[in-house]
């Protein structure tokens, strides 16, 4: 169907998934640090014992993932996001009555699906099913909203804290995601004409596994992301505290930065990706991440905090959305689907270990000079990984991909 890119339906589905990754990201990514400080506050609860928590619930939704194509495919994308947009909205709102660590396990677990259900996959598979030619640049603009996210709803969280307290400001915020996102998924969030027979098939995409040239997608992502999910996770305890000549850090304004800064990168990115060749974007992004690390290490003073915040954000959503961009370059359209969830899955199942470990190697070392050196290192080796160029594999399903193991 060669002129689904440009219907007002195809760009309301961007809509409605623009919405949904506001809530996926705001909620379920960059507010860990805010429970994270509000729970110890609460109850003395270590960063290593909450940071292992978040882990625990990336890992758990990441062998959830490879379903998300085929839940699509079966029931619909509509009902994959109202699903996934209940669930974590329901734990969400019981986050702030816990009084065990046993109870922050069970809510985080219950997160896992909701997360995987409204986040990259499920939009990356519905935008499939409408976007051919400019699938790029609608992806981009819908992942967005994971950017948006951190401008809007973790700023917003810490702002209302001191005001209202953290039990009725995360109620509230979490509240209005909901109905917002859910309204324009109802209203807009529908099965395209582009879905191939093929893209809900289970097997071939685990097929995938088995050629290099998948993992020189997937293992750089995972590196970075695992650094990437880390460092965001415990920004706001990296950076509280800090000050210089009377001027103190303020955390809210530093994730407002990053986040900024990432929507600049990622629009600007949308608009010429189409004209990059996606891996060398990768590894400049990769680059300047471990540049901004490095001033990050060192600096107090609030406004070289300030710049480094918005030099690491400027590649934070372009991470998120390079990778399906690569996918839909050297893969079949066919293959999409299955391909960037299987992806995905493996992606996450690495960088659910990211808060965990940093947040282990933090208590074990008393700072996070030795957290930071170890995403400067991962970002490094998936530099060199991304930049390595596999020859094209063949055909998912084909005779030669099920015999060859490389």
């Amino acid at each position: 169907m060669p002129g689904v890119d440009a219907t007002p339906r195809a760009w309301r589905v961007v809509v409605a998934c623009f919405v949904s990754a506001v809530f996926a990201w705001g909620f379920g990514f960059y507010a860990h640090g805010i429970y994270l400080v509000e729970l110890q506050k609460a109850h003395g609860w270590s960063t290593g014992l909450i940071s292992s928590i978040v882990t625990g619930h990336y890992v758990l939704g990441a062998f959830l993932l490879p379903r998300i194509a085929w839940a699509i495919g079966r029931f619909g994308p509509c009902a994959v996001f109202l699903g996934g947009l209940a669930v974590t909205g329901f734990s969400l709102l019981l986050l702030p009555s816990i009084t065990a660590p046993w109870q922050l396990m069970v809510l985080y677990a219950l997160m896992a699906p909701g997360w995987n259900a409204t986040s990259v996959a499920p939009i990356a598979a519905t935008l499939g099913q409408w976007f051919d030619r400019k699938r790029g640049l609608a992806l981009n603009l819908a992942l967005s909203g994971a950017t948006v996210a951190g401008l809007v709803v973790a700023p917003s969280l810490l702002a209302l804290i001191p005001r209202i307290g953290f039990a009725d400001a995360e109620r509230l915020l979490v509240a209005i995601g909901l109905v917002l996102a859910g309204l324009l998924v109802v209203l807009f969030v529908r099965r395209g004409p582009l879905l191939p027979h093929s893209a809900t098939a289970r097997r071939p995409g685990l097929t995938a596994m088995r050629h290099w040239h998948f993992w020189t997608i997937s293992a750089p992502f995972a590196f970075v992301l695992t650094s990437q999910v880390g460092f965001l996770t415990h920004l706001v305890p990296l950076i509280s505290g800090r000050a210089s000549a009377g001027a103190a850090v303020d955390p809210g304004l530093a994730v407002a930065i990053n986040a900024i800064a990432a929507l600049v990168g990622r629009v600007v990115l949308g608009f010429v990706i189409d004209r990059l060749e996606p891996r060398r974007a990768s590894a400049l992004c990769f680059l300047v991440q471990v540049a901004a690390i490095a001033v990050l290490a060192q600096a107090q003073a609030p406004f070289v905090v300030y710049a480094a915040c918005a030099i690491y954000g400027f590649s934070v959503g372009n991470n998120i959305t390079l990778s399906p961009l690569i996918i839909q370059r050297e893969y079949p359209a066919a293959e999409f689907p299955a391909t960037v969830a299987l992806s995905t899955a493996v992606v996450q199942v690495l960088y659910a270990f990211g808060p965990g470990v940093l947040g282990v190697l933090r208590d074990a070392t008393g700072g996070y000079g030795a957290p930071l050196m170890l995403c400067i290192g991962l970002n490094l080796a998936a530099t060199l990984v991304v930049l390595m160029r596999p020859r094209r594999p063949p055909p998912i399903g084909s005779q030669a991909a099920v015999s060859s193991g490389t």
